[in-house]
């Protein structure tokens, strides 16, 4: 019987939660709590500002290269090359040591995407780069090729189309670590090959098994955009091939095949690869302030600010301690021209790379050092989102702490923060039934992208709370 009277009253109990109101439930338990632990809850939207900056130059070291120049009606002009070293790290020539000269050289550009019209017509020249210059450890795309290449040496140079219609796609192609590229060939001396050849064949190889060494040997090349615009290759490997031929025999001893074989210089981590960009001398996008717009563009290194009003926010907020302050900032629909550039930060994963596209927002005195220490997103002092195609947006949940952190430790009247795309590799980790990806490191987003956002009605929302309601 008290069993039945327990398992009543559990169940009249339900009956009267389930009839009371909303205002009801939230208010249980508070008649019976301190005055001086109640929880104060404040919650409001402040106006903020923003433009549109242009940096001198993005830090630009990268395995992967552009190369091309486009031209987008609203964004401007971009033009890329770049300046990298090779490595014989796979590189076997025992089969030509009784031979005197190599047959052919050619340096193969790798690329799987582009940006532009693919049949715009374009022309890549090679040059080296200085014998007995080191390059140095500015990585910056506003480097000047002249101080590092002799310009007046050509080394090899062709006309091209991203997509070559004189041949098959299955034909133009590459394979390395089981993916295939479009190729681009480019012709070079044979005295090249002949160099690498008299080197393999001193004791040990001489400077091929080291790559400080093999770098004096052959200090490199710039890959430089020479004529047409409209094409951008996202370059993601580039390699020199040395063809030889062998006599294979047969089982008689005698030799009646003659079989092409090559042995490949790589461009690797191991040595140094410089993007070089330029972007359009237009100063109109981040010149005028009186735009309802402000843009994103890379890889010319015109970014969005976005100004927080900290001492608005302390006269409004007081001594209450930050729960949640967001962000949400709209992008303008993307335009039907049909070249078109990308949204930046889409948070599409590429497998081959491992890394992901993302909007990184930071503090501009903080930006050198992330991306020089390939730095992640700490949701401290930086933060990453990514493009929501739902609705136009990125959205920022919560960025209280870098908001809270300035308000404590700065006299400054604002905060400023950088909207800037980053490439973000990544690993993917294990934990029992689940996989998940998880940020490594990143870079500078290259890729040319560019997207408009609306500034003006821009706003945080402020969430805070007061744990002190009440206290004498």
């Amino acid at each position: 019987m008290k069993i039945k009277i327990f398992l009543f009253s559990i169940l009249l109990g339900l009956v009267y939660l389930t009839a009371c109101d909303q205002d009801s439930i939230d208010n249980i338990g508070s008649s019976i709590q301190p005055d001086g632990d109640k929880i104060g809850v404040y919650e409001t939207t402040i106006d903020i500002t923003g433009k549109t900056v242009k940096v001198d130059s993005v830090y630009a070291k990268s395995i992967n290269g552009l190369l091309g120049k486009f031209y987008d009606p609203e964004y401007g002009e971009i033009e890329a090359g770049y300046i990298c070293q090779y490595y014989p790290d796979t590189f076997y020539l025992d089969k030509m040591k009784n031979k005197n000269s190599v047959d052919s050289v050619r340096l193969l550009v790798l690329y799987r995407s582009y940006v532009g019209d693919s049949l715009s017509p374009m022309e890549v020249t090679v040059y080296p780069v200085k014998q007995n210059m080191i390059l140095d450890k500015n990585y910056y795309s506003n480097i000047n090729p002249a101080n590092y290449c002799d310009l007046n040496n050509i080394l090899g140079r062709k006309t091209y189309t991203a997509r070559n219609l004189n041949i098959s796609d299955s034909l133009n192609t590459v394979s390395n670590t089981n993916q295939s590229y479009k190729v681009l060939s480019i012709p070079l001396p044979v005295e090249l090959g002949n160099l690498f050849l008299e080197e393999y064949k001193k004791p040990d190889h001489g400077a091929l098994t080291d790559p400080d060494k093999a770098a004096v040997l052959f200090p490199g090349t710039y890959l430089a955009s020479t004529f047409g615009s409209g094409c951008i290759l996202d370059v993601e490997g580039t390699r020199i091939h040395i063809y030889y031929d062998i006599e294979i025999e047969n089982s008689t001893g005698t030799a009646d095949t003659t079989v092409v074989m090559y042995s490949s210089l790589n461009v690797t981590k191991e040595v140094i690869q410089l993007n070089h960009l330029v972007s359009s001398k237009d100063e109109t996008l981040w010149q005028d302030e009186t735009t309802p717009d402000m843009y994103i563009k890379t890889p010319a290194g015109v970014f969005s600010q976005i100004s927080i009003p900290l001492k608005q926010i302390k006269d409004s907020i007081g001594d209450r301690w930050f729960s949640k302050v967001s962000l949400k900032l709209t992008a303008q629909p993307r335009s039907t021209r049909p070249y078109s550039l990308d949204f930046p930060g889409l948070g599409t994963y590429s497998t081959s790379q491992m890394a992901s596209s993302k909007l990184l927002l930071i503090e501009p005195d903080s930006v050198k050092s992330f991306f020089e220490q390939q730095r992640v997103a700490d949701n401290q002092t930086s933060y990453f989102t990514t493009f929501n195609a739902s609705d136009y947006t990125y959205s920022f949940e919560n960025i209280s702490n870098v908001v809270q952190n300035a308000i404590n430790n700065t006299d400054k009247e604002s905060l400023d923060l950088l909207l800037i795309p980053t490439l973000v590799s990544y690993y993917t980790a294990s934990s029992g039934y689940t996989t998940s990806t998880v940020d490594n490191k990143s870079i500078s987003y290259l890729t040319p992208s560019a997207v408009t956002l609306k500034r003006d009605d821009l706003k945080i929302q402020i969430i805070a709370v007061d744990l002190g309601v009440g206290k004498n």
